[in-house]
């Protein structure tokens, strides 16, 4: 464990120092007193006499409060979720936790090693790789290079990033940078865990995995702090929930009673299981797409590709009802949700109602960024499974599409003809 000093921040001092009053925490426990911060959202004036004309009218406007009084004491071994409306002040609380952000009034505090994945790049330097920045991270957190050198391998191996590992995180898509940022946090040890809606922008898998980590080291004793949208991660993996609106705390209590408060301050009483299509209807579908696996040019099992690489993408289908044909419909999207692709065929289904299949992709011609891919054993709009893969960013080109092209300077002849 690290040797930074356990206690209280202040708004005097960001760092974590005694506290006069309680005296020092113990490692794992969290304590929030009267809590109080606020922003100035204004704009850095600007340099005219019509700029300094009127920033000099609008100096009497009112700061923006993020936290407004906010008392917590959660325990050593505690895993808390903390759910609230945007701007609700999860995100501030979470800073004040790690150090980043001077309260103006009241307490903060954390006893041990605080381990913060609050934002995918901080910390990061663009132009080391990703083995480089995990020294970097490491170091920063008070680690010897022989304490990275003996975690080094495990965190490479749950990032599944392979050889990408060694590319300049520059070239790295928001995915990328999220399984490198919570392998890297995921394999310190920590007293203290403070998580921030991250795991958003990973793939279902990959979230699955994640969670599975919290709960080892949640076995393991630290105490978990995570701010999250998805009830389903909040109910996994927290006994009990903060609903935090207008910086202020609301409810402190059990999990499943403060995420029927929170839906209910939203005005949606039954939460976010609820599906349109109802929760049983892929259930009673004749076919399902059961497995789905992408795999590289060397037949591994991979979620991050180059442009322009060959992608393999198996599917496994089975019936419940002795079918002996399928239509598989497959679409391609962007992470903002645009369709780039889309296809569909028959399948031809065994006596036991199964079949693998695979479409293959020889050049993955797309761009660097984060995509989509849907599949459903028939309408699209019904997806069975949807997976989030991740392609490097190593050309200048900007857009989705990879044309290949390459420019040329042309000779006076070929530009006159």
């Amino acid at each position: 464990m690290s040797d930074r000093p356990t206690g209280f921040s202040s708004a005097r001092n960001r760092r974590f120092l005694p506290a006069a009053d309680p005296g020092a925490l113990a490692p794992g426990e969290i304590v929030l007193r009267d809590a109080t911060r606020s922003f100035d959202v204004r704009a850095d004036p600007a340099r005219t006499l019509k700029g300094a004309l009127l920033n000099r009218r609008r100096a009497g406007l009112a700061r923006v409060p993020a936290l407004q009084g906010v008392t917590l004491s959660i325990a050593p071994g505690e895993t808390v979720g903390m759910v609230g409306r945007n701007g609700a002040g999860k995100t501030s609380t979470l800073r004040v936790l790690a150090g980043i952000v001077p309260l103006h009034s009241g307490q903060a505090g954390c006893g041990g090693r605080v381990v913060s994945l609050l934002e995918l790049a901080a910390g990061f330097s663009r132009d080391f790789s990703g083995r480089e920045n995990i020294y970097l991270q490491g170091a920063l957190y008070g680690l010897r290079k022989a304490d990275v050198e003996q975690r080094i391998d495990r965190m490479i191996a749950f990032s599944e990033l392979g050889e990408f590992v060694d590319m300049p995180v520059k070239t790295y898509s928001s995915g990328m940078f999220v399984r490198l940022g919570f392998s890297i946090a995921a394999h310190l040890d920590a007293d203290v865990l403070l998580i921030d809606e991250v795991l958003a922008v990973g793939d279902e898998a990959f979230q699955r995995k994640c969670l599975r980590r919290i709960s080892a080291q949640i076995a393991a004793g630290s105490t978990v702090v995570l701010v999250s949208h998805d009830a389903g991660a909040i109910e996994r993996v927290c006994e009990r929930v903060v609903v935090l609106d207008a910086g202020r705390v609301v409810f402190d209590g059990p999990t499943a009673d403060g995420l029927l408060f929170y839906h209910r301050l939203l005005g949606t009483d039954h939460g976010g299981g609820e599906s349109v299509r109802g929760p049983a209807a892929i259930d009673q579908r004749p076919v399902q797409v059961h497995d789905v696996q992408l795999r590289d040019g060397a037949g591994r099992t991979a979620t991050v590709f180059r442009s322009g690489a060959p992608l393999r993408i198996v599917a496994g289908l089975r019936s419940r009802q002795g079918r002996t044909e399928a239509r598989l419909a497959l679409e391609l999207r962007s992470g903002d949700g645009i369709s780039l692709f889309a296809t569909e065929t028959e399948v031809a289904l065994d006596a036991d109602g199964a079949a693998a299949i695979a479409f293959d992709i020889p050049a993955l011609a797309v761009l660097g960024g984060d995509y989509d891919l849907v599949i459903s054993a028939g309408d699209l709009r019904m997806a069975d499974r949807t997976l989030r893969f991740s392609v490097v960013s190593e050309s200048t080109a900007t857009g989705v599409v990879d044309l290949g092209g390459a420019w040329r300077l042309l000779t006076a002849v070929e530009a006159s003809t």
